[in-house]
C-alpha cells in the first residue's frame, strides 16, 4: 500500500511539473486599437478606492473603464463618485433592479457589454489589482494564442487561514487536473477560466449571445467559456499571476461562502466527478499521517512529492507560504467539496451578497 501511495505521488508531482510548463506567459505589450475595461460592483467599499489607483496607473490610450454599481447597500457608489467624478476614461453605470431568471454577476456583465462599443471586452473582478502594462500584455497574448476568449488565475494575497487553505487550492486543481496542453481545444470537457479576468473578442462574444446566453450561471466564467467552445471558437488559459493579483476575501467565513457556492457547480453538479476530486485530495492528506503512524522511505517520499509539486505550483503562482498548509488544505478542501455535495442533494438555497439563488 505504502509503495502504491509513492508511485500515486511520483506521478502527480511530475505531471503537475510537466503540466505547468504548458501555461503560456503573457507576451510584450501591445495596445489594442479599442478596449472596454468591464467591473461589475456589488458592495465593494473595502476594494473600490485600491481599484481605481490600479486602474488609473493600468490604462493606455483607446481604453475606456464601465464600473457596474449593481445596488450596494454600502459605500461603494458614493466612493466611486468621489473618486473618478467625471473623469473622460471612466463611465458610471447605476444598477437595474435583477430580474428574474438571472444571477446577480451574469446580468451585471451583461449591462456592462450592452453599455459599451469598443472591440474588445476585459471583464475584472473588483478585487483586481493590475500591473501598468497588463492590458496590453493580455490583448497581445490573446492575438499570440489565436483565440478571441482568455483567461488567467492571478496570484492571490492570503491573510485568513482559510484564505491560506483554499483560496490557492484554484490553482492546484489547475495544475493537477487539466490538461494545460489542450486548454485551445474546441470541446467544452477542456474548459477553464478565472471570471476575475477575462478578455473577449467582441465580435465572437455577440455570436455566442454573450452573458445573455448563461443568465442563471452562479459559476459564469466556466460557462462562458464552455459556450465560447460549444460555438467552435478558440480560448486559452495562460499565466497572469505576475501582473495581476485578487484581494478575494477579507474573513474566513467569506472564504468558506464564497467556494461553498461554486466548488461543486465547476464541476457541474456530477457527483461522479466531485466522488473523484473527494478521492484524489483524501489520498494526498493521508500522506502525512501515514509517515507518522507508518515510517518508511515510501510514506516518506510520497509526502515529500506532494509537498514538491504543491510547492512548484505556489512559486508558478506567486503565492508564499501556504504551500506549506497543504496536508491541511487537502482535507479542508474535501470538507467543503463534500459539504456542497451533500448541499445540492438536499437541494438547499445558496445565499452571496445579500440575493439568494436555489
Amino acid at each position: 500500500m505504502t509503495v502504491i501511495l509513492f508511485v500515486f505521488a511520483a506521478l502527480v508531482c511530475l505531471y503537475t511539473f510537466i503540466n505547468l510548463s504548458f501555461l503560456p506567459k503573457l507576451s510584450e505589450p501591445l495596445v489594442p486599437s479599442s478596449l472596454a475595461i468591464c467591473i461589475p460592483l456589488r458592495n465593494e467599499e473595502r476594494n473600490v478606492e485600491k481599484l481605481i489607483h490600479s486602474l488609473r496607473q493600468a490604462l493606455h490610450p483607446n481604453m475606456h473603464v464601465y464600473l457596474y454599481e449593481d445596488r450596494s447597500t454600502d459605500r461603494t457608489r458614493e466612493l466611486l463618485v468621489r473618486l473618478v467624478g467625471k473623469e473622460n476614461q471612466f463611465t458610471i453605470i447605476d444598477g437595474l433592479d435583477l430580474p428574474p431568471g438571472w444571477a446577480g454577476k451574469v446580468h451585471a456583465c451583461h449591462q456592462l457589454a450592452q453599455a459599451t462599443h469598443e472591440e474588445y471586452l476585459l471583464f475584472l473582478d473588483a478585487d483586481i489589482t493590475l500591473a501598468a502594462d497588463t492590458v496590453p500584455r493580455l490583448y497581445a497574448t490573446l492575438q499570440k494564442e489565436q483565440a478571441v476568449f482568455l483567461s488567467g488565475f492571478p496570484s492571490f494575497p492570503v491573510p485568513t487561514f482559510l484564505g491560506k487553505c483554499l483560496i490557492p487550492m484554484q490553482h492546484v486543481l489547475i495544475a493537477q487536473h487539466l490538461p494545460i496542453a489542450f486548454r485551445k481545444v474546441k470541446h467544452p470537457a477542456f474548459a477553464a477560466a478565472n471570471g476575475m479576468v477575462v478578455l473577449v473578442e467582441r465580435h465572437a462574444y455577440e455570436q455566442v449571445g454573450g452573458h445573455q446566453a448563461i443568465q442563471m450561471a452562479l459559476v459564469d466564467d466556466l460557462e462562458l467559456c464552455r459556450t465560447f467552445k460549444q460555438n467552435a471558437f478558440t480560448t486559452t488559459l495562460v499565466d497572469v499571476a505576475p501582473y495581476v493579483s485578487c484581494d478575494m476575501y477579507a474573513t474566513n467565513r467569506d472564504v468558506w461562502q464564497g467556494f461553498l457556492k461554486n466548488v461543486f457547480r465547476g464541476m457541474n453538479d456530477s457527483y461522479i466527478a466531485g466522488s473523484y476530486f473527494l478521492l484524489f485530495y483524501l489520498i494526498q492528506a493521508a500522506a502525512l499521517p501515514l509517515v507518522f503512524f507508518f515510517p518508511s522511505i515510501w510514506t516518506l517520499g510520497a509526502f515529500l512529492l506532494m509537498m514538491i509539486a504543491r510547492y512548484r505550483i505556489d512559486r508558478k503562482a506567486m503565492i508564499s507560504r501556504a504551500w506549506f498548509w497543504h496536508p491541511v488544505a487537502s482535507i479542508l478542501y474535501v470538507v467543503l467539496l463534500a459539504t456542497a455535495m451533500i448541499r445540492r442533494l438536499k437541494k438547499r438555497e445558496i445565499s452571496w451578497k445579500g440575493r439568494t439563488y436555489s
